[in-house]
């Protein structure tokens, strides 16, 4: 008996020891298939100003199309809306962009179908690729028909959205179907097929467009022509192709550098990204020395700065791009100190910052002149305070001399007041020479300019309007010339006008006073 309960504990031990292991083994397997938390860059979807609408959070991403977007989340991809929230649930291993309403999606383990914007599926999933899909109806006929591209083999066609094969696979390369044709591809060639899959356009052109406005976009060799739905072929300039530009400019690439030319040829955002898409509502995709990605506009100005580690253009107003999620902010906004880094590597920041301090030495230039002037306005009005019923009398006589001089048409005071102007102005660039003039003579000059010259002014003025023009002119030019002078100085009252001519005025001053006892 004892013998017996030893054997009976000694299996009871041996299979609780058992079931133990096999209960470590399971929680190891259950460890094993947990999938690791991913880190690193995530994509999300910005707009225009560059703020995130929807958070980044998800390994890949395809651009919005029938308002909605492929995202891929944990190795599953699924359509979001614009909210960044599930529309069609994630459960497929591959997917294409949604156009006209479908998507080709591929099972985990599967092959090909069609979806609809619900999620339905349209047909079986039963091809080994689908490509895009297009209208295969001639414009304005009241049924549309949907074809999309399939693959067999190496070789495509064309099938409607139940998966029925309306073109058989028979062309190296297609392209979707548009106003009721598209571009096949045979032995390096192109050509164009209807919905039947008759041959329309022969295969003679080395690229193919699709058709829009029934015209297409081809290349006959190094020819750029234009083709009609009948394959009537016109000669074209490159530079009037509708396919190539986008917002009324195309993509230029010289040396590894990509810029922007307008439809004349003239290149109009300069070649310094090392990477560039075609613009897209408003806004091109570029790339900067550090591999990093942002936005520019029309005017190559980058206005979303290149954090992003990828990016796409936008399209319905969103773009997707990368980023680390930590430079996020909850309002979407991207770390400042994210942006500061990265305008580093913005090759147009220089030219941004150069650009409001070239004029600025006018404005200070004139604000000075200015501002002398109505000092000396001031310092007039203080020294002249107690003359000012003299000071009227004298402009009095003044004018009622210039209007003597009109009316007896006298040539003293033309001429020799345009030589007036050219000494003036000479003397205005010696002032510049002559800053270095001691304050005291200036005041002194200022002092007798406000008391001699008008004086003098108003006394000769009203003495050489009097006397005949021979005596005038038989005066000499330097004379009249100081006189011009005078005058002017006195109505423009500058500093600079007053520097100049400091030894002028000292001689100036007796030859004009001289007249002035006489007339008393």
């Amino acid at each position: 008996m004892a013998l017996n309960f030893k054997h009976v504990n000694a299996r009871h031990i041996i299979t609780s020891l058992m079931l133990v292991m096999s209960l470590g083994a399971c929680g190891k397997k259950e460890e094993v298939s947990q999938a690791p938390p991913e880190l690193g860059p995530k994509w999300g979807f910005i707009d225009h100003t560059g703020k995130f609408v929807i958070k980044p959070q998800f390994r890949r991403v395809l651009p919005f199309s029938d308002g909605l977007a492929a995202a891929d989340l944990s190795s599953r991809w699924g359509f979001i809306d614009n909210t960044g929230k599930f529309i069609i649930e994630r459960q497929y291993e591959e997917v294409t962009r949604f156009s006209k309403g479908l998507a080709a999606v591929k099972t985990f383990g599967g092959k090909w179908g069609l979806i609809n914007k619900t999620g339905a599926p349209t047909s079986p999933a039963a091809f080994e690729a689908i490509g895009e899909c297009g209208e295969a109806n001639r414009p304005l006929e009241p049924n549309t028909i949907i074809y999309c591209s399939y693959k067999e083999g190496n070789k495509w066609g064309f099938i409607d959205q139940a998966g029925n094969t309306k073109v058989g696979p028979a062309y190296d390369a297609v392209g979707p179907f548009s106003e009721g044709l598209a571009a096949v591809s045979k032995m390096g060639k192109w050509g164009y097929v209807d919905p039947t899959g008759k041959v329309i356009i022969d295969f003679k052109y080395d690229q193919a467009k699709q058709f829009h406005d029934r015209v297409a976009e081809c290349y006959f060799g190094s020819d750029f022509v234009i083709l009609d739905t009948i394959g009537t072929m016109s000669m074209s300039d490159a530079l009037q192709s509708r396919n190539f530009f986008h917002d009324e400019l195309g993509l230029s690439l010289k040396r590894g550098k990509y810029g922007f030319m307008n439809k004349k040829g003239k290149t109009v955002i300069k070649r310094r990204f090392t990477y560039a898409e075609d613009f897209s509502e408003g806004l091109a995709l570029v790339g900067v020395a550090n591999a990093r990605q942002g936005y520019i506009d029309t005017k190559g100005l980058i206005v979303i700065p290149p954090v992003f580690d990828g990016a796409q253009s936008f399209s319905e107003k969103l773009a997707g791009v990368k980023i680390d999620p930590r430079l996020v902010a909850d309002d979407g906004s991207i770390s400042a100190s994210a942006v500061e880094e990265a305008l580093k590597y913005d090759p147009h920041a220089s030219t941004i910052k150069a650009e409001p301090a070239a004029t600025t030495a006018e404005p200070e230039a004139d604000a000075a002149k200015d501002g002398d002037k109505a000092g000396d306005t001031k310092d007039g009005d203080k020294k002249d305070g107690d003359k000012k019923d003299s000071d009227k009398a004298v402009d009095a006589k003044a004018e009622d001399g210039k209007a003597v001089d009109a009316k007896s048409g006298a040539d003293v005071k033309g001429e020799p007041k345009k030589d007036g102007e050219k000494a003036t102005d000479k003397a205005t660039d010696k002032a510049a020479d002559k800053a270095t003039a001691p304050a005291a003579a200036v005041k002194a000059d200022s002092k007798t300019d406000a008391k001699t010259e008008t004086k003098t002014e108003s006394k000769t003025e009203s003495k050489t309007e009097t006397k005949p023009a021979a005596k005038s002119e038989a005066k000499p030019e330097a004379k009249s010339e100081v006189k011009s002078e005078v005058k002017t100085e006195v109505k423009s009252e500058t500093k600079t006008e007053t520097k100049a001519v400091p030894k002028t005025e000292a001689k100036a001053a007796p030859a004009a006073a001289a007249p002035a006892k006489t007339s008393k």
